[in-house]
């Protein structure tokens, strides 16, 4: 069917930096939506077709806007808004896939604002970026948002020719979300000409790509999306001058198709329109949206480690100012604040590649640095206030940060004078908080006492290696020697111990490259440094693939560096044509392994037995790997620290982790959900490389291994991919690469990285997977421990804050409510459809009440507590939100 009319969306692209810096951004949008207001107003005496309409494109920047306007303003835009001149998108920005379900919740935050102000936004959009996770899916749906527009960039993303779909996107509850898959947001002013005030070139152009589509038989449907942006800018740009004077002579002269100038509302429903006239079911697809952009955050290694070490804490303080007569979030908020910008797809300036020494560019780049590390501090300084304050609850006497020693010499010995001497550290008591949804023994090192010595804002527990590699900062204060903090806690619960002293693990044992303990018995290769031999001593089997060594390090560059940054992608685009935007068929690598491979020493202390093996690469780049089997608990530890060079050439690091058998299956989780990346995404996304959240695992018809990966979050499903982004993912190989570190791209993310930077992994073999066993071992290499110095405070017994029964799949977070009054649940059903029977030991409530993630209480919400108890009922897959007070 030919496209008869086209439905223009005027709205600038947002990025939260790129042209310029982010901080002046903020004040550079709300004068683009001024302006906005004003061209609205007057263009109005025109025909309907042709009035001038405005979409605001992400709510965190029209939140901004209205938080910072005038009364007179905002009733100007209200009034706008309503006579639908105006229109709004729902999502807080564009996402990368780092951002967590948790802290995605968070982000409607700006959606409350709107909604307070009168607004209610029914449509989210998603710009340059080629994807979206599948759990927003169920959240967009829950939030009443009737359609999700996607308006991705083919610069190292889709093909242009695989644009303009319509389908729905069934989200993981069995929903279906209107979704177009439309043009980029440039294609009006960059490949149609719209401003240039052209009337035949654009008609040349338009003709041009409509046959295109009738000949490929590409799109049945009579009206498509065009959005036009500015010309000049289309990234940050103020609104387009004539385009309603255009469309209004355009119409007149009776060309086709006929242009219809619309908000983002009343274009998704004229598709909705156009699919009821062209009378087919819509097709529908289930899975998760893989966005090719996603291995940008490669390009700042360290800094994507420490933002996704903060965003973790973020549910884990929640919990504890939840259950806190005193907690406040205020703190905890700003760390959501900007671990959201650093999870947002703008890295940082147009010139990072042409003109990396800039200062332009370099206060781009610092901007969003700082975001991983303002993020990851406040965090810290968060979960160490709202973790004492809860503690002063449950303790009886004084805890960490009541006692300032005042005198403590250079080795850390307490000199006379000091206010309180608290005596060894062994002797101590520990509160301990099991934050996570899976039953845990915890065993931690005794953590050194601070004595109010730096660092101050962070709990004595977190500033340990144990925590994140290099945490200690002071090299005398080690943790004890002799003894340990263990305590078995069940879900979402808290006590206080003493510490016990340590017993390694039986059957230690150490010779030549390999260390062994009761359970497992681990080799490492000399020629690689991988992980030569894995034997599970319990049944004689080993876990090793030697094709796919678990551990093995490899370098990557191009075959032929002269080729330059252009050979990864594709380049020298005409973004008049926008189907010359490709990827090439595959890409020239060449791939090694260290070229210096040294075995150390074997080490042990309270935590493992431990074994370093030190790489090293002709071209300068270093390595250090430990491999560890801890005393207590599942599993075996890589712990690997790449010492990285300044290279500005195309180059990688990938670390492998493969298993034994065929016909393998990788599992990636998206967030909430666990896909198989072979079966799972939605048709056309990029199949190379997903963005995950806490781990991965590999399945063939003999073996089973779950990788946790707490810092690197870039997997590379069925073995290294790179080179086939531009085609269909190749092999089964039974492995799954992690993309640690790339500089691939030629703008917005930077082209090098220098220093050390830290990638952990947790692994588990396993005979044959077990999901439900790989989730809780991942939740626990993943989220740590609560744990506050109790000094001379009495044992307290576990004692549970949350507690979940009935359907076996669910798992709960919980926060203060936004105005502070109650406690909102949110429930995750990764299961069956069932009941779920909430309670909460460690804080009454006498209402409960179903909302939305916006926290907007449902029509239909209100729940039957009976003895401080409430069911719920969960779909299959769905997520409920619960407001306790």
């Amino acid at each position: 069917m030919a496209i008869n009319e086209l439905l223009i969306i005027n709205h600038t692209h947002t990025d939260i930096g790129y042209t310029d810096y982010a901080d002046t951004l903020f004040r550079h949008q709300r004068a683009i939506i001024d302006d906005a207001l004003d061209m609205v107003e007057r263009e109005q005496d025109r025909p309907e077709e042709a009035r001038f309409r405005w979409t605001c494109e992400v709510s965190a920047i029209t939140a901004d806007w209205f938080q910072n306007a005038s009364g007179k303003q905002k009733a100007r835009f209200l009034d706008l808004y309503e006579k639908g001149l105006v229109g709004a998108g729902a999502m807080p920005v564009h996402w990368t896939p780092l951002i967590s379900p948790a802290n995605a919740i968070r982000s409607l935050k700006h959606l409350k604002t709107l909604r307070d102000e009168g607004l209610d936004p029914k449509i989210a959009m998603q710009c340059d970026v080629n994807g979206l996770g599948w759990f927003w899916t169920d959240i967009l749906i829950d939030l009443g948002v009737e359609g999700f527009l996607l308006e991705p960039n083919p610069h190292r993303g889709m093909k242009y020719n695989d644009m303009l779909r319509v389908f729905d996107w069934t989200s993981p509850s069995g929903r279906n979300l209107f979704t177009v898959h439309g043009w980029h947001y440039s294609v009006g002013v960059n490949t149609f000409f719209f401003g240039n005030n052209d009337m035949e070139l654009t008609q040349k152009t338009l003709d041009r790509v409509t046959a295109d589509l009738e000949e490929r038989r590409h799109y049945p449907y009579s009206k498509a999306i065009l959005p036009i942006t500015n010309n000049a800018a289309p990234d940050n740009g103020f609104a387009t001058q004539g385009v309603s004077d255009f469309v209004e002579r355009w119409n007149a002269e009776g060309r086709s198709p006929r242009l219809r100038i619309c908000t983002v509302e009343q274009a998704m429903a004229g598709m909705r329109e156009s699919v009821a006239e062209e009378g087919n079911p819509l097709p529908a697809h289930a899975g998760d949206w893989s966005d090719f952009w996603v291995d940008g955050v490669g390009s700042t290694s360290y800094e994507t480690v420490v933002a996704r070490t903060g965003e973790r804490l973020l549910p884990v303080t929640d919990l504890l100012a939840g259950f806190t007569a005193t907690g406040k979030t205020e703190l905890l908020d700003k760390a959501a604040d900007e671990i959201q910008y650093y999870d947002e797809h703008t890295w940082g300036a147009y010139s990072s590649h042409s003109s990396p020494d800039s200062p332009f560019t370099r206060m781009q780049l610092s901007w969003k640095t700082h975001r991983a590390h303002h993020g990851f501090a406040l965090a810290l300084e968060a979960t160490r206030t709202e973790a004492i304050r809860h503690v002063h609850d449950v303790a009886d006497g004084k805890i960490e940060g009541d006692h300032i020693l005042r005198r403590v010499n250079g080795k850390g010995v307490r000199v006379e004078g000091n206010v309180f001497d608290p005596g060894p550290i062994e002797e101590h008591s520990y509160y301990v908080a099991n934050p996570s949804a899976v039953a845990r023994k915890v065993t931690w090192p005794v953590p050194a006492d601070h004595a109010g010595s730096a660092p101050q804002t962070i709990l004595d527990s977190h500033s340990s290696n144990y925590f994140l590699t290099e945490m200690q900062s002071r090299g005398e204060q080690v943790p004890s020697k002799t003894h340990v903090i263990t305590a078995e806690l069940p879900p979402y619960s808290e006590a206080i111990v003493k510490p016990v002293a340590f017993e390694p693990a039986p059957g230690i044992a150490s010779g030549d490259g390999w260390i062994e303990n009761d359970r497992w018995r681990l080799e490492v290769d000399p020629k690689d440094g991988s992980i030569r031999s894995l034997k599970d001593k319990g049944t004689g089997r080993e876990c090793v693939n030697p094709d796919e060594a678990p551990g093995k390090l490899v370098y990557e560059a191009l075959k032929d560096p002269s080729k330059g940054r252009f050979a990864t992608f594709g380049g020298n685009y005409d973004w008049s044509r926008m189907e010359t935007v490709i990827w090439p068929e595959t890409t020239d690598y060449v791939r090694r392994t260290a070229d210096s491979v040294t075995i150390g020493e074997v080490s042990q202390d309270t935590h493992a037995l431990s074994i370093e093996v030190k790489l090293a690469w002709s071209h300068g780049d270093k390595a250090t790997i430990h491999y560890r089997l801890p005393h207590a608990g599942e599993g075996i530890e890589v712990d690997s620290m790449i010492h990285k060079m300044p290279i500005t050439d195309p180059e990688s690091f990938y670390m492998v982790f493969g298993t034994t058998g065929a016909n393998a299956k990788v599992g990636l989780d998206v967030g909430d959900r666990v896909i198989d990346a072979a079966t799972q995404q939605i048709p056309l996304s990029c199949e190379a490389w997903i963005g995950i959240q806490r781990f991965a695992t590999v399945a063939t018809d003999d073996s089973a291994l779950v990788i946790a990966s707490p810092d690197a979050p870039l997997a590379q499903p069925f073995g290294i991919q790179t080179e086939n982004a531009g085609s269909d993912r190749k092999g089964n190989d039974p492995a799954v690469a992690f993309w640690l570190l790339n500089n691939h791209w030629d703008t917005n993310f930077p082209i090098t990285q220098a220093g050390g930077i830290p990638f952990r992994f947790r692994l588990l073999p396993q005979a044959m997977l077990d999901m439900t066993e790989a989730t809780a071992f991942a939740e626990t290499a993943t989220t740590p421990p609560v744990i506050v110095r109790a000094y001379g405070s009495s044992e307290v017994t576990p004692r549970t804050l949350l507690d979940l029964s009935g359907a076996k799949d669910v798992t709960a977070r919980v926060r203060r409510t936004w105005d502070d009054g109650g406690l909102l649940v949110t429930l995750v059903n990764s299961g069956d459809a069932g009941e779920v029977t909430l309670a909460t030991p460690g804080r009454s409530f006498g209402t409960a009440k179903l909302v939305d993630p916006a926290e907007a209480p449902r029509a239909d919400g209100d729940l039957d507590v009976s003895d401080g108890k409430v069911t719920v009922s969960l779909p299959a897959g769905g997520t409920a939100y619960v407001r306790l007070d």
